[in-house]
């Protein structure tokens, strides 16, 4: 296999975590850190190594799309139960308890279960437009439940950001498609409207069975100005955590540590659990360095995106991977910006980087 750029920069990520342990403030916090990030980058080259058509491409979209599906249909189905729970005991305010709507299984809580949830989004996307693309018009319609599942499961977050994230991936995928001429712009604005109300439909559905869950995206809640205010003055104090060690940072596992320790008596500990946006927590773990080469790794995949998009001998059905990926990455980057989850386990790790992959991969010639 030939090398590219951005197959160096995942090295190098991977590399500079030896001296990010070295010089950690507590290196022993980074080591799961450490273990995330080899899985991911293994991963990475695994599918560097072995996904080369389209069809090994449509495998992995149906296992991943299909492991999505699977995980809101379990959202769902806990949702609905809890939601009789809270009305069997008079309440009705779905965005006050929403934590306690659906429960991940150990050591997952909620916010990181959504993340990876928003990950197998792309990949269940891509099966139909795949499909589509291959002239298989009965199955892609078929395969589009799998989108729609994860979609339903995703809107009962009652979560801003991944509301928003949802909306930025619908816009991206066929924006990107539009602007790369991989669809026309007449049938691109015809998608993205029928896409946008194809949401709006779910939602309004999903809000005439649980009165409320639309007025978490419409309404400013005590709970969500609370949730706002904190974030702010978390990413006030990291500004301070940051100066401790701006070039190589505290070391991975560090941020709660050093936030808790700077927080006012009045606040609370579960407040300082974590830096709440991915930016920040790279900048105060990872120090300007490790941030610069977590930033050309997604520079480097949008260059890769983009020469596979421009490229005439490569295939429709890997363009239409491609706008899908790349929509995946924009959601959650963007989602990550009032959370930071991404790297808090191997499973979101290793979906991140099969995106990153899978928009590196090569056609045989």
């Amino acid at each position: 296999m030939r090398l590219r750029p951005l197959d160096w920069a995942v090295l190098l990520v991977l590399i500079y975590e030896v001296p990010s342990l070295l010089l950690s403030r507590y290196p022993s916090n980074g080591l799961r850190a450490a273990t995330t990030g080899c899985v991911g980058v293994l991963l990475y080259f695994l599918a560097r190594l072995t996904v080369r058509t389209s069809r090994q491409a449509v495998l992995i979209a149906a296992l991943v799309g299909v492991g999505g599906a699977a995980l809101a249909g379990f959202a769902l189905i806990q949702f609905n139960e809890q939601i009789h729970l809270l009305k069997a005991n008079g309440l009705t305010e779905i965005v006050a308890f929403r934590a306690r709507l659906i429960a991940p299984p150990a050591p997952w809580v909620l916010g990181e279960w959504f993340t990876l949830l928003l990950l197998t989004l792309p990949f269940a996307f891509a099966v139909p437009v795949l499909l589509w693309l291959d002239r298989r018009r009965v199955l892609a319609a078929g395969a589009a439940l799998m989108t729609s599942i994860i979609a339903a499961g995703l809107l009962l977050s009652c979560s801003r950001a991944v509301f928003w994230g949802l909306i930025v991936f619908a816009v991206v995928a066929v924006g990107t498609a539009a602007v790369y001429r991989t669809i026309r712009t007449k049938a691109a604005l015809i998608v993205i409207a029928g896409t946008l109300g194809a949401l709006g439909l779910v939602l309004a559905t999903e809000n005439l069975f649980y009165p409320g869950v639309m007025g978490a995206y419409t309404g400013r809640q005590t709970s969500q100005v609370r949730s706002t205010a904190g974030r702010l003055g978390i990413w006030k104090r990291s500004a301070g955590v940051f100066r401790l060690s701006p070039v190589w940072g505290v070391g991975s596992g560090n941020a709660p540590l050093f936030l808790t320790s700077s927080a006012d008596e009045e606040e609370t500990t579960g407040f300082a659990s974590r830096t709440f946006s991915l930016p920040i927590q790279v900048l105060t773990e990872k120090g300007a360095i490790g941030a610069a080469l977590y930033l050309s790794v997604l520079v480097l995949a949008g260059w890769e995106a983009h020469r596979k998009l421009r490229n005439p001998k490569v295939s429709q059905q890997m363009k239409g991977l491609a706008c899908c990926l790349v929509a995946g990455v924009a959601a959650v980057l963007f989602r990550e910006l009032t959370y930071s989850s991404l790297l808090e386990h191997a499973a979101t790790a290793m979906l991140f980087t099969l995106c990153l992959a899978l928009l590196a991969s090569e056609e045989p010639a």
